[in-house]
């Protein structure tokens, strides 16, 4: 977070440094000596602030890369993440709070959250997701900044699907949903699958604007991150979306393969096992992308493919 801030502001100033040396202009008069250095000055300072800015973005794409490496770790295991996106005070991190006591800084201000945070929640029937809060979105945000904020914002692009947060009670919320979906067609996230949570309901007063906001939401879930309303909904919504791309099996497989019944362990959730004479049975609930490695074992017509978002 502290390396895309620094490489905002570097952004910013060097647009800013030829207005910084006007005074040297004005000072100049007809000799042209101050002038010169000002010129002079001003491509010292330019060149002092690309060098930094290249030394930050060889920053970012170091962290870009250990961010990477932690990706393909989570996603050797089945677990489903989600990104928290939305604009800014919206309510992301006080839902990602309410829902996993995370702790995360929620704050009335723009750019409270840059690090994503991400958090694991229990979902009904023993799911598990990871959740991750991303830094808020603003109208006409500066291409600067979405180049700045990529290694926050990249967690959108990545993630199994989308939970787009709306703060309701805003008398422009039709309008930020659509600045987070245009910032999200330019991250290339916007083809995602993603759950509208319109939130704030504590606060709303004009219904007529809800029900209009509900239309251009779709799917979504009313909640309030406040004070816990409409909560349960939202969970078992998650649930549904979590469950895309993957199945739920049975198998039988020989004592004498134990590798496989470590790797279901391992990279699946294992339902209910029975041990018989010869064979081990087992349903279990694994990534679709594992399905090769175990289709010999599984049970005719025990495949079936879990909840899909609607």
């Amino acid at each position: 977070a502290s390396l895309q801030v620094q490489l905002a502001r570097l952004q910013y100033s060097l647009l800013r440094l030829k207005r910084a040396w006007t005074h040297l202009e004005r000072q100049r008069g007809g000799g042209g000596f101050i002038g010169g250095a000002g010129e002079a000055q001003i491509e010292v300072d330019r060149r002092l602030v690309r060098d930094q800015i290249a030394k930050l973005r060889s920053d970012l794409k170091t962290v870009r890369r250990q961010r990477e490496t932690q990706r393909k770790g989570r996603g050797r295991r089945p677990v489903p993440t989600a990104a928290i996106v939305g604009y800014t005070n919206s309510g992301k991190s006080s839902l990602l709070n309410y829902l996993t006591k995370a702790g995360v800084l929620a704050e009335d201000k723009l750019f409270a959250t840059l690090d994503p945070t991400t958090r694991r929640i229990e979902l009904p029937n023993n799911q598990v997701l990871l959740l991750t809060d991303t830094v808020g979105f603003i109208r006409k945000l500066p291409h600067m900044l979405v180049d700045a904020f990529m290694a926050t914002l990249e967690e959108a692009q990545v993630s199994d699907f989308l939970v787009h947060v709306v703060d309701a009670s805003h008398p422009n919320a039709a309008e930020h949903v659509t600045v987070t979906l245009n910032v999200l067609k330019e991250l290339k996230a916007d083809e995602r699958p993603m759950l509208f949570v319109l939130n704030k309901l504590d606060l709303v007063e004009d219904e007529m604007a809800l029900a209009s906001l509900k239309k251009i939401a779709q799917p979504h879930v009313i909640i309030s991150a406040k004070t816990g309303e409409g909560v349960e909904a939202l969970v078992r919504e998650l649930a549904d979306f979590a469950g895309k791309g993957m199945i739920r099996i049975q198998l039988r497989i020989p004592h004498e393969r134990s590798d496989l019944m470590s790797f279901l362990h391992r990279e699946g959730q294992v339902l209910s096992e029975k041990y018989g004479d010869d064979d081990v049975f087992i349903e279990a609930r694994l990534a679709i992308k594992f399905h090769n490695r175990v289709a010999e074992f599984i049970l005719p017509g025990t495949a079936e493919l879990e909840g899909m978002p609607r």
